[in-house]
């Protein structure tokens, strides 16, 4: 993949209403100024359950352009990236699949029923104010049943916080090679307790970019992308009203539109592709929190959104000389969960969602499935000095109907979760955890209906996570503002592994739970912020894991304990950020190891192991109320091809 340029541009502005000063007494006393400064250790440091995060000036350093760009840091991760801008990012937390990680914006899930995945590619970095990557359960207790339904948990927070002033605009333009070009208006407005964020995001690229074409062993051509553009706009309005008694309602719209080329691939040397991809999502959420008094929180979600989707190629081998696909799928979602604090040690949460997703496709004889979820979450949290322990059990149950054909059968499912912790030292602050899960995917639609290769017969995948590890993090040390370091070795055994298998002949298959996989691992995490020098502030941080993921499925197979194929064997990611008064100096290094692209792992199936190197260059300048922000980036500095 060629190396990208990109230039940025950012205003800020702001307005207030002066305040009246108050009548200042005569009698006045003069003290010296005091200065304090400190640093707070993130919740992801002090944590039972396996938490990363980049927040917001993390993210503003990183060069990228989706939220996929900044994932890839965290340990653990694998993207799947299906080349260009506008290709599909999907994301795999420790081996277990796309399906087994949730992904939610402000408390929403992006659902996908009928392939169980969500493509992070459209989700932009401009807009995002925090994200994090959660292992096994939600941090806090007064969650939606959904937050405990998934092996692992991507969460986005977007909705910023209510700025002081009554009005602000931020507008953002950036410039970049193969035809890149992003404009962002963002509005945010107070009126008395009601807070309003308005955010419009447009991405244009023709994707265009040069590769090397392989000719035998030693002969190579640079060749162009084809058919790799992409038009996309993302409109997104949040709206927050505080109601007395420290209760709130927040509101939020979501609107994502785009039309892209699919580029295929390259055929005895013909990279012609003709493919294209349209999609036009929606969702509203509607949340409501309240207080009964000190110890009773209530917590309630209603949610609709609509997924559409439309695939064209003009040149397929048909009677009609072309083929067109049209999927829609809705949800229907209302949650309620309770939060009682028993004691100050002591709370126990309780939460109910039930939801209805259904698909409707005009591929001949679907049988147009309809699926009624029900998930009741029960979850216990211990604190006391040092000790602290978080456990639940989920009730799951599924009923299906479809229009054609018969439908899958009824699920009933109980599946728990339990973590916990112990502080051995303060200072330097040590602490040993452990963690423990059952969970299981659902068959998606695809699986059970997909025409030809879909078995309605199938049953939920299931994974048990195991994680032991320690978190260390220090505050008194010269010069070192902050220090942290985190191990983790994880365990995951997955049973009932949904594949695609060959049936009557090669070329037809079906769906079957036949897959059988260990995944072992390790994960290093560390990170220092320090200051060397006066106006001169560093971070740097360091991302390494180690796993397997064997085939355990068949000992005769060839493939038995192999590694899954493109799963690299290590992974590291490291970042530097250099902060001279208003100029930022971010350099970020990726490296993935070796991998197989096929099943039995022999030399002849090995893709070698690739580094990719991101910079970026800040700087902002005020000016009374307004905020100017330029920015530059080189994504794959040295043209590394991957």
């Amino acid at each position: 993949m060629g190396k990208r340029f990109i230039f940025l541009i950012i205003v800020y502005y702001t307005s207030a209403f002066l305040l009246l000063a108050q009548n200042v007494f005569n009698d006045t006393i003069t003290i010296d100024e005091v200065v304090v400064s400190g640093y707070k250790p993130p919740l992801k440091d002090r944590s039972i359950i396996p938490m990363q995060t980049l927040t917001h000036k993390e993210l503003e350093n990183i060069a990228g352009q989706s939220l996929a760009d900044a994932v890839k840091n965290f340990t653990g991760v694998f993207i799947k990236d299906y080349g260009g801008i506008g290709g599909l990012k999907t994301v795999m937390v420790r081996s277990l699949g796309s399906n087994h990680t949730a992904v939610f914006m402000d408390g929403v899930q992006f659902s996908d029923a009928s392939t169980g995945q969500v493509d992070l590619g459209k989700i932009s970095l401009d807009q995002t104010e925090e994200v994090n990557l959660i292992i096994g359960q939600p941090i806090n207790t007064l969650q939606p049943a959904r937050y405990f339904a998934s092996a692992s948990v991507i969460n986005i927070n977007s909705f910023t916080s209510p700025k002081q002033q009554p009005l602000s605009v931020k507008a953002q333009f950036k410039k970049g090679s193969f035809g890149l070009f992003n404009a962002n208006i963002s509005l945010q407005n107070k009126i008395s307790h009601t807070f309003t964020d308005l955010f419009c995001h447009y991405t244009h690229a023709n994707g265009n970019y040069p590769f090397l074409l392989q000719y035998g062993s030693n002969n190579y051509s640079t060749e162009r992308r084809s058919n790799s553009d992409i038009n996309a706009l993302n409109i997104q309005a949040n709206t927050l009203i505080n109601l007395p008694n420290k209760a709130h309602v927040s509101i939020k719209l979501y609107y994502y539109s785009s039309e892209r080329g699919l580029p295929g691939a390259v055929i005895y040397y013909n990279p012609f592709a003709q493919q294209r991809l349209w999609n036009e999502d929606f969702f509203t959420n509607v949340q409501y929190q309240s207080r009964i008094d000190k110890k009773i929180t209530y917590l309630t979600n209603i949610k609709f959104s609509q997924n559409f989707l439309k695939y064209f190629d003009p040149a397929y081998l048909n009677t009609d000389g072309k083929l067109e696909n049209t999927y829609l799928q809705r949800e229907y979602y209302v949650s309620q969960a309770i939060n009682i604090k028993i004691r100050d040690s002591l709370q126990f949460s309780i939460a109910t969602d039930c939801f209805m997703n259904s698909l409707n496709t005009n591929l001949y004889e679907h049988p147009t499935p309809t699926r009624y979820s029900s998930l009741t979450a029960a979850s216990l949290l211990f604190t006391k000095a040092r000790w602290e322990a978080f456990g639940n059990i989920l009730n799951t149950y599924v009923h299906e109907k479809t229009l054609r054909g018969e439908p899958a059968p009824d699920r009933w499912v109980i599946t728990p979760t339990f973590s916990t912790g112990y502080l051995l030292f303060k200072n330097p602050n040590l602490k040993i955890r452990f963690l423990y899960k059952n969970i299981f995917r659902l068959p998606t639609f695809n699986d059970l209906y997909f025409t030809l290769i879909g078995n309605n017969q199938l049953k939920p995948e299931y994974a048990h996570q195991y994680n032991l590890g320690f978190t260390l993090y220090s505050l008194s040390i010269p010069m070192i503002n902050y220090l942290s370091f985190k191990a983790e070795g994880f365990y995951n055994k997955v049973t009932d592994k949904i594949i695609a298998i060959p049936t009557k002949n090669l070329f037809v298959w079906s769906m079957r739970n036949i897959g059988k996989v260990d995944i072992k691992g390790l994960e290093l995490q560390g990170f220092v912020q320090f200051s060397m020098f006066k106006n001169i502030k560093n971070s740097l941080s360091i991302n390494y894991t180690y796993q397997e993921a064997l085939d355990v499925t068949n000992p005769l197979s060839a493939s038995y304990k192999q590694q899954i194929p493109y799963l690299p064997f290590e992974t590291l990611s490291s970042m530097i950020t250099i902060n001279y008064k208003k100029l930022t100096l971010n350099y970020n290094v990726l490296y993935n190891g070796y991998r197989y692209f096929l099943e039995e792992n022999v030399y002849e199936n090995m893709l070698p192991g690739w580094w990719v190197s991101d910079v970026s260059l800040s700087y902002y300048q005020s000016l009374k109320k307004i905020v100017f922000k330029i920015k530059g980036e080189v994504s794959n500095l040295f043209n590394r091809q991957y």
